[in-house]
């Protein structure tokens, strides 16, 4: 019997945090489902739409680069 009122004095703290945050999450609605994939939608959305954006800069940078680089013949510049 001893171990057993041990036990629950040692686990009541934690006990107590995790009932608290059940009540507050129950008393502010917490997100629901369809809330949060909502949410999660409208990221993923904005995150294509951004990396989009990036992969066109990125090609028109590309594209600068290639045109500026003029290939030549063999190289007569000796490196030794």
């Amino acid at each position: 019997m001893r171990t057993f009122v041990e036990l629950v004095i040692s686990w009541a703290p934690m006990l107590l945090l995790i009932g608290v945050w059940i009540f507050f999450m129950r008393r502010s609605g917490g997100l629901k489902q369809g809330q949060y994939f909502e949410e999660v939608r409208n990221y993923l959305t904005d995150h294509i739409a951004e990396t989009r954006r990036m992969n066109a800069n990125l090609e028109r940078i590309a594209a600068v680069l290639e045109a500026r680089h003029t290939p030549s013949g063999p190289s007569t510049r000796s490196d030794t």
